[in-house]
């Protein structure tokens, strides 16, 4: 619906669509879990040197 007073500006090209809503948000979500991997990774090396022995209740 258009308001009254309101002209549309140009479309956008496909060129620019695509890289508005694929590739940026693609490209965020390997970043971000690119940081989130490696701070879990430095947890999970942590925890990996316990070694948990559970055979027996004392």
């Amino acid at each position: 619906m258009i308001e009254d007073g309101t002209v549309a500006g140009e479309g956008l090209t496909f060129l620019e669509t695509f890289t508005y809503f694929f590739v940026a948000p693609t490209v965020l979500f390997v970043v971000i879990s690119f940081f989130a991997y490696i701070t879990a990774k430095e947890v999970r090396q942590k925890s990996k040197k316990k070694a948990i022995n559970l055979t027996h209740i004392e």
